[in-house]
This record gives C-alpha cells, structure tokens and sequence, in this order.
C-alpha cells in the first residue's frame, strides 16, 4: 500500500514550489541543500547509484514524490511514496554523471543551471551528479537535495546512513542534540538573562519581524523580493579545529558556535573594511537555523521524527567594534540570550500555524518568508559532520563543503568534519560581491583573531 505522509510547518511551504504556480513564481526552486563531497580517486557512477539505491531510498522522504493534497478549505503538501520499479527506473535519471565541469568558472555554471532546472513532479525531490578530473585532480559527488525532504542536521544524519563507516569501516555512532544552556556567573545575571530572553520571545516574531530591515550594503540583494537565478559558491581553506577550542576556552563558559559567529563578525568588518567602510555604521544581522530536536531525534527511517525541524535566530553584528575579544563577548551575550529565550519556539509556532490554516495559501506564505529572507543580511548556518574521517565505496571522503541555495542574497554554510572547519560561500547574482573575496576575509579574519586571543 502507498503510503502518503503529511509535511508540517516550512516543508509546506517548500514543497508547494513544486506543484502550486504561484508559490513557485515567488520562490523559484525553493531552498536546496546542495553537499559537496570530494574524494581523491573517481567515482564509477554506477556505483554511486547502486550505493544509493541501497542505501538513501529506503528513507521514506528519499523514495518518495511530493503531490498535493486537500486540507479543509485548501491544498496542502505530502510525500507520496514510490514503489521500487519505478524507483530503479528513474536512478540513471537521479544519479548521473557530468563530464563538462572541469574547473571552478564550469562549477559555478553548472550550479547556476542545477539551480534553475525545475524538478520532475513524477519523481524524488533530490539528485546525485557525479563530477571526475576536476582540475586538481580530485573528483566531486554534488547532491541537490530540496529543503522540503530535511534541514541540514537531518541531512547529516542521511550521510551518515549512506557512507561505509568511519576509516575502519565501522558505523557511525548515532548522533544526540545536546543542549548547551548558558551557566550565569550570578543569580542576578540570570534573572538578567531571562528577562531578556522572554523580552526576546515577544519583540522579535511579532514587532522586530515587522520592522524595516537591514540598511542596502554590498552584500545585500538590491531588491530581497527579486532575487537573482544565478549562483556562484567558495569554499575556504580548513581551519583546525584544536584552534578554534583553544581560542573558546579563552573566554570562560563560550562554546565552538560562538567562537564561529566570532569569526562571522569579523569576516563581515573585514569585507567591509575592504570594499564599503560605511557599512560599519549600519545595522548588519543574520538569520540562523535553530535546531527544535530532543535528544534522541535523528532516526532518519523515522518519518515523524525526520524533516525540517528547526526555527530561526537573529544575530546582530557588532561590525564597529575592533577589538576581536570584545566581540566574542558580544557575540556570546547575544547567543546565550537566544538559548534562554522561547523566541525560538514561538516562531516555530507562528510557522506551523500559519503554514497549517487552510486560509493562508502557500504563496503568501512564501512572500512572507521571502520578505523575512529580504531583510537581514546574512543567512548562517553551522552543522557538526563526522569527527573522523569517513569512507564512501571504500575511499575516504576528503573533503566536505554545505551551500544552501535559496532565494536570498548571502549565505554562510559552516561545517565541521575530521578536526577541521570549512565554510561554504553562495552568492546571488543580485548581489554585489565575489564569494573568493569573503572567503579571502574569512581567512584573514581567522589569522587577527588567532593573533588577538592566542598570541597575546
């Protein structure tokens, strides 16, 4: 029997980019979640494919096919599952090889058209490219994978179903969310902490969300509601992550994350240092996902438990100061508030009401989430991959980059794999800036910082 499940929330709204004109005109493809995973050695397609097919279709949303489906008054989103013939007669279709992308000009071409490319609305909502002899000699398995089926933690949880094991092919230990409630110095900065937490839970979904937004800058689109079609993508050179925790226990109770917004920070005030000093006197802040997860839920073969489940932040950048201390003080403050505070939960309730009241059709709430993607600068995100290295069809991942590609102008991807840091760069063509060129100020950033808090 088929089974159809019900999407919740902002796979609904994701999801009816495909199949709802109207919601499509606004949003174009939606939101994709595109991993970049390289390896030393080719990769023999059919291989990939056969991995997949054993590995990535037996996950409900990965076999499955998005339709609509009526909800009272209105048309709502579901995964309709696919039977297995169909299934292995669409993988050549699904996971398939480029032989055109040689170098970073190509890749940027190629991302650019996958981006636009609208998806068959008979088949899954994700697919496999497989890139050999790019020019360093390395090969490149480019999933395209719409954010309707998973964020990105779910989506590390998929990787982790889908590779071999770790270096000795042994399985991946199942991941827990780990909740890392700020420790106040006092009782009284607790109190302190709190009420601007609550303060936060009120003024942010229902007054801030309707102020104006950021100030135009560089890295901002000239117009949020009419994004750009094409993208360009960077990734930077890996950091240590032994570094990176030694600067955070510099500054007693921080954690990685804040250390990483840190570096944001600062990356943002060198770029426009560089390129647009009066940006340093205007507002700049940043959207970030953040994970509503228990503990326990990343069972990927669990369709209620796996998807989209996430809610939004805000950062505010401190990009006057100079000072890369001070602005980890800051930055620290912020996200502790943003831990305390049920900010993150009442958005994520406002979402699921608004995305389930068959009097909101999904093109509003696209606009809605387009004029929310608009108005700050920068989207983040910082996912945590495996801590060692990993094999897929019996070679080691070498290297792995994240890129969300959505409408929007800016997007940071940071991703931890092996004892290192990377960050993903995707830039719209609506906006005036070169992605080497933040991926040059995030390197730099990385080297004052280090020489501030280690080198004293």
């Amino acid at each position: 029997m088929t089974r159809i499940h019900r999407t919740r929330g902002i796979s609904d709204t994701f999801g009816a980019t495909v199949w709802d004109k109207a919601t499509s005109d606004v949003l174009n493809r939606g939101v994709l979640i595109v991993p970049f995973l390289w390896f030393k050695d080719p990769l023999d397609v059919a291989q990939v494919r056969q991995q997949l097919l054993q590995k990535l279709l037996p996950i409900m949303r990965f076999r499955s096919k998005i339709v609509p489906v009526k909800d009272m008054l209105s048309t709502a989103t579901a995964f309709q599952e696919l039977d297995q013939a169909t299934l292995e007669a669409a993988l050549p279709e699904l996971v398939t090889a480029v032989d055109d992308v040689k170098n970073r000009a190509d890749l940027d071409s190629f991302v650019s058209a996958m981006y636009n490319q609208p998806w068959e609305p008979e088949l899954p909502l994700w697919r496999a490219y497989v890139i050999n002899n790019f020019d360093d000699g390395r090969s490149l398995l480019v999933m395209n994978i719409n954010h309707t089926i998973g964020d990105g933690v779910a989506l590390l949880d998929v990787l982790d179903a889908i590779i071999d094991g770790d270096a000795d092919g042994n399985p991946i230990s199942p991941k827990k969310s780990v909740s890392r409630m700020p420790v106040p110095a006092s009782c009284m900065e607790g109190c302190v902490m709190q009420m601007k937490g609550l303060w936060r839970a009120f003024y942010g979904p229902f007054i801030k969300d309707q102020l104006p937004g950021d100030p135009r800058n560089k890295l901002k689109s000239k117009d949020g509601r009419r994004p750009g079609k094409a993208k360009a993508v960077f990734s930077t050179s890996p950091v240590p992550l032994q570094e990176v925790k030694a600067i955070k226990n510099q500054l007693p109770g921080a954690t990685i994350n804040d250390i990483l917004m840190t570096l944001t920070d600062l990356t943002l005030r060198e770029y426009f240092l560089r390129y647009e000093p009066a940006a340093l006197r205007q507002q700049v802040r940043a959207n970030m996902p953040i994970s509503m997860r228990r503990e326990d839920d990343h069972d990927v073969y669990n369709p209620e438990l796996f998807g989209n489940r996430f809610s939004q932040g805000h950062l505010y950048f401190p990009l006057h100061i100079e000072d890369p201390l001070e602005v980890m003080r800051q930055m620290k403050a912020q996200i502790d508030v943003i831990k305390i505070s049920p900010e993150p939960i009442v958005r994520d309730k406002i979402v699921k009401f608004i995305t389930t009241q068959s009097c909101f059709p999904p093109s509003l709430t696209a606009k809605l989430l387009l004029d929310a993607f608009g108005k700050v600068t920068v989207m983040l995100s910082n996912v945590v991959g495996p801590t060692g290295e990993v094999q897929f069809l019996g070679q080691t991942l070498d290297d792995m980059t994240f890129f969300a590609m959505a409408p929007l102008g800016l997007y940071f991807g940071i991703v931890q794999y092996k004892g290192e840091i990377k960050v993903g760069i995707c830039v719209d063509a609506a906006v005036e800036a070169e992605p080497k060129r933040l991926g040059e100020c995030w390197e730099e950033a990385y080297r004052k910082l280090k020489a501030a808090v280690l080198n004293r």
